[in-house]
């Protein structure tokens, strides 16, 4: 249910996927695998939530954000095996829960809108998807701060996710295809694609937050509990 529940936030959102399920997946199949499992399972989120939505997706921004994360997604993998899986997962939830209250609060920082936010989202949004599968939240966070048309966001974040997802499994490795999982994600599917058709644009943004937030803290107290 939890699979199906967050395949539809995706769906919806443009993320949300790895924030509601890398706990539970982490918690059943370990660091490795869950990590594993929650990138696989969020690439086929993002190619078929993308299909019908690519022309309003941001190529050229979501190229900017893409290439910073290529270059350290390999070495952040060689780099995090010697840091506890506990650490990690604290640390990002923690930088969910603080830029997604920042933006809630109206704080904006103009200078990270170009080029350095490009790069700074790039690299966090890869350091978060090794460690727990959570490419969205910082992504998602600056396509907010940068101000972007909601009809766009959707569309980027996936396109931005079809890409990172196949580096981070090309460098993490493909896990084995565990079909319960693939069968919660088509309810998933399905629910997103009637539920983003009825979802105005007002609410993206407020949704992003929330999802963020609650992803974040379930993140955090997953790790507290390790």
């Amino acid at each position: 249910m939890l699979v199906a529940f967050a395949g539809a936030a995706q769906g919806v959102a443009g993320m949300g996927f790895g924030l509601l399920c890398a706990p539970l997946l982490i918690q059943i199949y370990g660091p490795r695998e869950g990590v594993q499992q929650v990138v696989l399972l969020s690439l086929v989120l993002n190619i078929v939530f993308l299909v019908r939505e690519v022309r309003q997706a941001r190529i050229r921004e979501a190229v900017g954000l893409l290439l910073p994360s290529w270059l350290v997604t390999p070495l952040l993998v060689l780099l995090f095996r010697k840091v506890s899986p506990q650490l990690l997962l604290l640390t990002a939830g923690g930088l969910t829960l603080a830029s997604a209250a920042i933006l809630a609060l109206g704080l904006r920082a103009s200078h990270l809108r170009g080029l350095p936010g490009a790069v700074v989202a790039g690299v966090v949004s890869a350091a978060m998807n090794v460690a727990g599968g959570l490419a969205g939240p910082a992504v998602a966070m600056y396509a907010v701060s940068a101000s972007w048309p909601a009809t766009s966001v959707r569309p980027t974040l996936q396109l931005y996710g079809v890409g990172l997802n196949i580096v981070t499994l090309l460098s993490l490795g493909v896990p084995v295809l565990r079909w319960p999982l693939l069968l919660g994600l088509a309810v998933g599917v399905l629910t997103g694609l009637m539920l983003a058709n009825r979802m105005s644009a007002a609410r993206v943004r407020p949704l992003i937050l929330g999802l963020a937030m609650l992803g974040g803290t379930l993140v955090i107290i997953r790790a507290r509990t390790w």
